[in-house]
């Protein structure tokens, strides 16, 4: 009896263990998995009365000219609008989603819109090395960088980005929105007076 009773306790025992393993292992892989719960960069004043959304991709020349020139017009406007930054790396550019996930990880060391006017700069080199050395000139942690950019942590926030783009049937970059209506980009003067018409 004392003996069958030992036995059923070993089992009982092989079976906590195995359970206690399979949640130790699915608890390490949800820590290991990349996520993202990082804030979008932005310019402006949060409580601004117009959000405008760019979609934007690193290698498009078109957005090399427009997307500097609407951030330093947010920049001298904070009170009448708030730019948010998405990502729309275009399949055809062979570095623009890398690029992308390199905007992104300056993100996280407050570093986005100074490193996205470098990488706007510099469309005709977006290798992986390229990208390290802008962080590097930049006086960023390149160790945290690295680590970021080579884990693929921000893969999820660009594939997001891409998927809202395709849901809005986006067929180019720069493509803005303000207050959720699509509209055509004209001179940085002329788009601030449409702004604070609104």
């Amino acid at each position: 009896m004392a003996l069958r009773n030992l036995v059923y306790i070993t089992n009982q025992m092989k079976k906590l263990l195995g359970i206690i393993s399979i949640i130790f292992s699915i608890t390490l892989i949800l820590a290991c998995t990349p996520s993202d719960n990082s804030p979008r960069a932005f310019l402006g004043n949060a409580d601004a009365p117009n959000l405008i959304e760019e979609f934007s991709d690193f290698e498009c020349p078109a957005c090399a000219i427009i997307s500097p020139q609407l951030e330093d017009m947010v920049r001298k406007n904070p009170d009448i609008a708030r730019l948010e930054f998405h990502y729309f790396p275009l399949n055809y550019h062979k570095y623009a989603f890398k690029a992308a996930e390199a905007a992104e990880c300056t993100n996280d060391q407050g570093k986005f819109w100074k490193y996205a006017k470098v990488l706007f700069k510099n469309q005709k080199n977006l290798t992986q090395d390229a990208l390290v050395t802008y962080a590097q000139n930049l006086k960023l942690d390149t160790t945290i960088f690295e680590e970021c950019l080579n884990s693929g942590a921000k893969q999820g926030r660009i594939k997001n980005d891409m998927n809202e783009a395709h849901s809005r049937q986006l067929k180019y970059t720069p493509s803005i929105y303000v207050n959720g209506q699509l509209v055509k980009w004209s001179e940085s003067e002329e788009f601030e007076k449409y702004l604070k018409s609104l």
